[in-house]
């Protein structure tokens, strides 16, 4: 059974905690009709969909501490949001003349702009962003540890930690937290803060070993902190360990509930990143309630014609595909469209989202005449927005070569998966839940076509689906039984 990639508003399997940069850069532009173009970053969903986070998205999102709010926007913040147009709009004359691109490209890569390799320079774009994201969601999560309850020892050294952010100095920042904790060694509370913004500062420096190492640390320190519980086991979930991540997320749900009510915006953060995870493991009846309680509560907060409105019709709707449930899963899905071809740009990530899921859909549904104009639509815009050799194109390959080789045009879609695959490799690693997709919508392609070679392909994704989901997981499952299914038949 050959799998399609949906794109859907989840946990990305690239991305780490990054409540991307939407909503600061919506506040700050005004609620204009928006022109940007975000990347997505893709994972494989309970049957085998590849499914994206959109850009500006709330999945894998960090609430504010207990319920606090912060009011105004940071030079930080707006530097990052001049900063994300002139990456989308891949500026590269007026990028070069921002110290603050300069130094981000200097983080990443270890060396300057001007000495860079061409393969660098072919994901310059990509990269940045991704560290934008990463800086953006750093930004908001420091607010949120400001406004705790932290000593005036640590109060008085935020100032210095915050003009070094904003100089992309994270070297410095590390000196400032590595000073602190020598001096202070007696405030746990404050070394738990201290623990935390290391890991952040790590995590800007792409360095997700010792990121993840003091996030650990600041949630055994202060394990009664939601914020704290909830990025490490959003860490915890976006590296594939799912059983530690689980219990994380349950008591900082059950935390936030009690501290700021049932019905809350923050409790709805909360709700979102366990109901993906719960998802992504295949716990689907589990995840459902979960999913229509953050609808309810983010309609009745924000209107039902509200963006992140959109962004939970869609989530559910995904689920509800992934459960068969296709009679109550396409009308969540238009509604999501409808809602973002009015408050969007026509080329919009999001847009593209939804037309791919709708198309999707209605392939599921034999309903091929209508499905396969939105996904070649899809597909041409990405070309056109991202670039040949971007991941999100890969998924719309893949998607429209589905829809051809369900229909018995083989010679079509075989060429469709080998150039995703080989966009996935390069860009995503070897062992990728997108690469299994690909492997063995390949093998299964391979297959029909009488071609003996179908198995090598089945065996890769079988490897990769037990390595990251576990042995038990239905995509693994699934996979392992089209291999022997095929092995028998050779007898």
């Amino acid at each position: 059974m050959e799998k399609e990639i949906f794109t859907a508003y989840i946990i990305a399997g690239t991305a780490l905690v990054s409540a991307i940069l939407a909503g600061a850069f919506e506040w700050f532009f005004g609620t204009k009709k928006e022109n940007s173009r975000g990347s997505r970053a893709s994972l494989a969903n309970g049957d085998g969909m590849i499914v994206g986070s959109r850009s500006g998205g709330d999945t894998n999102t960090v609430p504010g501490n207990d319920g606090a709010r912060t009011e105004h926007i940071s030079s930080l913040e707006k530097l990052l949001a001049e900063l994300k147009i002139l990456v989308i709009d891949k500026n590269i004359r007026e990028a070069k003349n921002k110290p603050a691109f300069l130094r981000i490209v200097q983080n990443i890569y270890k060396k300057s702009f001007d000495a860079l390799t061409d393969g660098e320079s072919a994901t310059l774009w990509g990269d940045v962003l991704k560290a934008l994201e990463r800086a953006d969601a750093a930004e908001k999560n420091f607010k949120i540890v400001r406004q705790g309850a932290v000593g005036e020892e640590l109060k008085a050294l935020f100032p210095e930690i915050e003009y070094a952010r904003e100089r992309f100095d994270y070297d410095a920042v590390n000196r400032l937290l590595e000073q602190f904790r020598k001096k202070h060694k007696v405030l746990q509370q404050d070394l738990a803060g201290v623990d935390f913004l290391q890991g952040q500062n790590y995590e800007l420096q792409f360095n997700d070993v010792d990121a993840d190492r003091y996030y650990r640390k600041a949630a055994a320190i202060a394990d009664e902190n939601a914020l704290y519980l909830n990025v490490h086991g959003q860490r915890l979930f976006s590296s594939g360990r799912y059983g530690e991540a689980e219990p994380l997320l349950w008591r900082a749900l059950e935390i936030r509930e009690k501290r700021v009510g049932m019905e809350h915006p923050d409790v709805a953060h909360e709700l979102n990143n366990l109901a993906q995870l719960l998802k992504t493991q295949g716990k689907y009846a589990e995840a459902e309630p979960l999913l229509r309680r953050i609808l309810t509560i983010r309609e009745e907060m924000l209107g039902i014609e509200h963006l992140d409105v959109a962004h939970d019709l869609n989530n559910l709707a995904e689920l509800l595909r992934a459960e068969s449930k296709y009679d109550e899963a396409e009308p969540l899905f238009r509604r999501a469209l409808a809602i973002r071809e009015k408050r969007l740009d026509p080329e919009h990530a999001d847009v593209l989202q939804s037309l791919n899921n709708l198309a999707g859909l209605l392939k599921m549904q034999a309903r091929y005449a209508e499905a396969e104009p939105l996904f070649r639509r899809t597909l041409a815009i990405k070309e056109k927005t991202l670039g040949m050799v971007h991941p999100d194109v890969a998924t719309s390959l893949n998607n429209l070569g589905v829809l051809l080789k369900t229909q018995g045009k083989y010679d079509e879609a075989e060429p469709l998966y080998r150039r995703a695959l080989a966009i996935l490799e390069k860009s995503l690693g070897m062992e990728h839940l997108l690469v299994a997709i690909i492997l063995n919508n390949l093998g299964e392609l391979l297959q029909a076509q009488g071609n003996d070679k179908a198995e090598p392909f089945y065996r890769q994704a079988l490897t990769i689906r037990e390595k990251k989901l576990g042995k038990d997981h239905p995509n693994t499952v699934m996979c392992r039984d089209q291999l022997h299914a095929l092995q028998e038949k050779k007898k």
